[in-house]
C-alpha cells in the first residue's frame, strides 16, 4: 500500500474516532455506528497504536483439545496471531456484536480455510458455547467497549472450567 493510500485510511478511521456522531439506541447498533466505517481498515491502524495483544496471546498456554473464547473478537485478527497455535484447539469462537467487524473475522475464516475457528454475533456477557464451560476466555481492547464491563469479566469466569485462564489487554 502507497504511503498516500495508507494516509487516507488513516484520515478515514480518525474521523470515525474523533468527529463522526455515534447513533443508535442499542448498543449493537452503536458499535456498528461507530466500526461501521472504519471496519477494514481497523487492523492496519490499530496494530500501530495498540501493542499488548501480542503479548497477551504469547502468555497463554494453547490447551491441546481445548476451547477457547474471544469476546469482543472484532476482525479476528486473534486468531491469526495465534497462528499454528490455533490448530491444537477443538475450537475457537470469536465473540462480537459488531456485525462490520465480525464480517471481517467471517472472511478471514473462510479464506483461510480455518476448520476450528466459528465468528459468533452475540453480546459478551451472554455468550455460551455448546460446549458449556471454556479453557480460555479473551477480551482484547474490548473490554473497555462493553458498557457492563464487571458483567462481561462475571460472565467469562461463569463459563471458565476451574483451572481455566482469562486474558485482558484493555
Amino acid at each position: 500500500m502507497n504511503t498516500t493510500h495508507a494516509f487516507g485510511n488513516d484520515l478515514k478511521v480518525l474521523w470515525h474516532l474523533l468527529i463522526k456522531r455515534v447513533r443508535g439506541q442499542t448498543h449493537a447498533e452503536r458499535l456498528e455506528s461507530f466500526y461501521g466505517g472504519q471496519a477494514r481498515n481497523y487492523d492496519s491502524f490499530r496494530s500501530r497504536l495498540l501493542h499488548g495483544r501480542q503479548s497477551m496471546l504469547d502468555a497463554i498456554a494453547v490447551p491441546e483439545g481445548g476451547v477457547w473464547v474471544d469476546i469482543g473478537a472484532g476482525t479476528g485478527e486473534n486468531a491469526e496471531r495465534l497462528a499454528s497455535r490455533r490448530t491444537q484447539l477443538k475450537t475457537l469462537y470469536l465473540v462480537d456484536l459488531c456485525r462490520p467487524l465480525l464480517q471481517l473475522a467471517e472472511e478471514r475464516i473462510a479464506s483461510a480455510g480455518w476448520k476450528n475457528t466459528m465468528a459468533v454475533y452475540a453480546d459478551g456477557t451472554r455468550f455460551v458455547p455448546p460446549e458449556g464451560q471454556v479453557d480460555v476466555v479473551t477480551f482484547s481492547y474490548s473490554l473497555t467497549m462493553i458498557p457492563d464491563w464487571y458483567r462481561a469479566v462475571d460472565h467469562a469466569l461463569s463459563i471458565l472450567k476451574p483451572g481455566g485462564m482469562i486474558g485482558v489487554v484493555d
